[in-house]
């Protein structure tokens, strides 16, 4: 079963969502996910199909400016409406579901936000969190001065977007999964300097502030992405504590690993370590 929900954030933005659920009982939990730039959560319908057949729902919204959600494409006002989004979020999928467990799921860009929010504001309502591929540093990094004229414009010009030339063969080892990436007339390539500049900067922060988690953490990376650097992912795994995070390296997989070729692999981990962390 499946359906579409929306709302309305305080600044009047319609934020589109779509949910997937196992039918005839209960779900165990929800997973509640946060898609990566670009993109939008109906590239997540076969791992919610996934979870669905072993009992878990699946819920998830397109960000602002990203799918079917209001806003300019790949422009926000700032980093922390992101994350006030995802307040909004969970409180809804909370009251919707009340007593269910929530599982926290973030991929990419969506993995920095999740990463964030969860050291930020220890969310008492969600019961565990799994991060793939999250953004917390750039494989190729940009030169400092690049960052900052970046900066500069992103406060002068808010709206004014560049394309991020990702090369689609970079998601996945299956080069199907690019192909159709280009023919999505949902996914964009335009990022604002005030987005990439909030996104960069809170990932350096949650590197340097790793040691605040307090949720139970699966973060899984391919040691081949050329989008997101695993590099700054095991950094993150050496800096939190140790008996709250599991990391798994994905050797030669490239960036949705929920994409690639081992991705019956990669969701049945997921589903052991939500397995684990509910009993």
């Amino acid at each position: 079963m499946d359906f579409n929900f929306s709302w309305e954030t305080k600044d009047k933005v319609v934020l589109e969502g779509k949910g997937w659920m196992p039918d005839n009982q209960q779900p165990k939990a929800i997973i509640c996910m946060v898609h990566g730039f670009g993109e939008h959560i109906g590239r997540y319908e076969h791992v919610a199909k996934f979870f669905n057949t072993h009992g878990y729902g699946f819920i998830g919204y397109d960000l602002r400016g990203h799918g079917k959600s209001g806003g300019k494409r790949g422009v926000v006002p700032s980093y922390d409406s992101l994350m006030e989004n995802i307040t909004e979020f969970l409180a809804l999928v909370h009251s919707k579901f009340e007593g269910i467990p929530i599982i926290l799921y973030g991929h990419s860009m969506g993995g920095n936000l999740v990463t964030v929010y969860t050291l930020r504001e220890r969310p008492s309502i969600v019961k565990a969190v799994i991060v793939t591929s999250p953004w917390l540093r750039l494989t190729n990094t940009p030169a400092k001065p690049v960052v900052m004229v970046g900066k500069v414009i992103g406060n002068l010009l808010p709206s004014f977007t560049l394309p991020t030339k990702l090369v689609p063969e970079d998601l996945s080892s299956d080069l199907t999964v690019g192909r159709k990436y280009q023919d999505d007339p949902l996914v964009h390539g335009k990022i604002s300097s005030m987005l990439f500049s909030g996104v960069n900067d809170a990932g350096q922060w949650a590197l340097l502030n790793a040691n605040l988690l307090k949720h139970p953490l699966l973060l899984m990376h391919g040691n081949a992405d050329n989008i997101t650097s695993h590099k700054a992912s095991e950094e993150f795994i050496r800096n939190a504590p140790s008996d709250l995070v599991t990391y798994k390296s994905w050797n030669g997989m490239r960036h949705e690993l929920h994409n690639e070729m081992v991705k019956d692999k990669v969701l049945e981990e997921e589903l052991q370590f939500i397995q684990l962390h509910l009993n």
